[in-house]
């Protein structure tokens, strides 16, 4: 399923962007910021990777539409403060491939977007002090998330984004299993768990053409 829905999405990108003058593409770089919502640990220390392609469509000289598909990296990462008597190190990776779609209201050289992304896991990995660390509860195989975000066009066909996501679904459930005191319950579905939180900042490059 997951092969299938990424050559869809893939095709489904590509063929839009060879068949339609009125569509532009290009690609994504950048880096993320992130911590999981949940697992005890504050901070957005857990750096990776966001890279990919988009299409995008104007729908008026005010609004857009943006389709995206991306590899990003997401975690949470906590590192030892001998200062204090901490020795505890933790580091959770997570690896998606994450498709979101996005509206965007159009301001010059500055444009706000916001939308929703579901993502596919592709591999979590989870460490502490000792090594790896063979998790009890598994991690979700899918995630749902909100994305906020502001646009800033510095240069020709180049422009900034700082993007804000938060997950609607849980990367996994609470320690203590389905009902437990680790964590309050979530905002948008009730349940107690970890929900991943994160923060990129990219560049996006439009193609002059692609062939």
């Amino acid at each position: 399923m997951k092969r299938l829905f990424l050559f869809i999405s893939a095709f489904v990108l590509i063929s839009i962007s060879v068949n339609s003058q009125e569509f532009k593409a290009g690609a994504i770089g950048g880096a993320t910021f992130s911590q999981v919502h949940g697992d005890s640990y504050v901070g957005f220390n857990k750096m990776g990777l966001v890279t990919g392609l988009y299409v995008s469509r104007s729908l008026n000289p005010d609004w857009g539409a943006q389709f995206e598909i991306v590899y990003k990296q997401k975690g949470s990462r906590h590192n030892p403060n001998e200062s204090t008597g901490d020795y505890n190190l933790y580091k959770l990776s997570f690896d998606y491939i994450e498709i979101p779609l996005l509206v965007k209201l159009n301001m010059t050289k500055v444009s706000l977007e916001a939308g929703v992304a579901f993502g596919i896991l592709i591999n979590s990995k989870e460490e502490d002090q000792y090594g790896i660390v063979e998790a009890s509860i598994p991690f979700e195989d899918y995630e749902f998330s909100g994305i906020i975000g502001v646009n800033y066009h510095f240069y020709n066909r180049l422009y900034a984004n700082l993007r804000w996501s938060y997950s609607f679904t849980r990367v996994r459930k609470a320690y203590g299993g389905e009902y437990d005191d680790q964590y309050l319950t979530h905002w948008m579905d009730g349940k107690f768990g970890q929900y991943n939180h994160v923060v990129s900042l990219s560049v996006y490059y439009e193609f002059e053409k692609l062939f």
